[in-house]
Formats: structure tokens, sequence, C-alpha cells
């Protein structure tokens, strides 16, 4: 098992085994084109939401997750969002791997 959580942590993911969840960290600069900070804010948190999910897919594989299909990922919720005053946005998206058939 040391092995599989080490390997998650290489994704940018961690994960913890006690509360089955997986968490990881997007973020995403704005779009420097944008009219203003808000219209720019869109696209970054579109954007930091994407790599987060990546992340999380990655995890998910390490832990042997056969096949990371896009409902799997829909259902990981943002516990963290983070706005800067220029649109830039980071968060962090957590995923319950509870119901899923991991191997590790």
């Amino acid at each position: 098992m040391f092995l599989a959580l080490v390997a998650v942590g290489q994704t940018g993911a961690s994960y913890d085994k006690k509360d089955e969840v997986i968490e990881a960290r997007g973020v995403a600069a704005a779009d420097l084109r944008a009219p203003n900070a808000q219209i720019a804010r869109v696209k970054a948190e579109r954007s930091a939401r994407d790599r987060a999910e990546k992340k999380i897919a990655a995890a998910l594989k390490v832990l042997g997750l056969t096949e990371v299909t896009p409902t799997v990922l829909e259902a990981a919720t943002t516990s963290d969002v983070r706005y800067g005053s220029d649109g830039s946005v980071e968060l962090k998206l957590q995923l319950s791997t509870k119901g899923l058939d991991l191997k590790r």
C-alpha cells in the first residue's frame, strides 16, 4: 500500500485512505485579453478544474481503477476556491472513492 500512496503523490494528488478521499489542486491564470477580471475568471476556473480533474484521474489509475469515466470525475466537489484580483483561480477538488472498485 505504501508504494501506491507514493505513486499517487507523484500525480500531484493526495489520497486519504482512512476517509477514502482523493484531493487535488488546480491553478489557472487569467486570460489577459478578457475585458475584465470577472470574465477572465470564468475561463480560469474551468481550466483550474480541468487540471485538478486530470490529477485525480491519474491518481485513480495508480490506485487501480481500470476506467476513469467523465461521470466519475464529475462527482468531484470543490472544497476550496481562491480568486485572484487579476482573475486567476486556485481551487481544490475532492473525490470520494467509496463505491469505486480500487485495486490498491
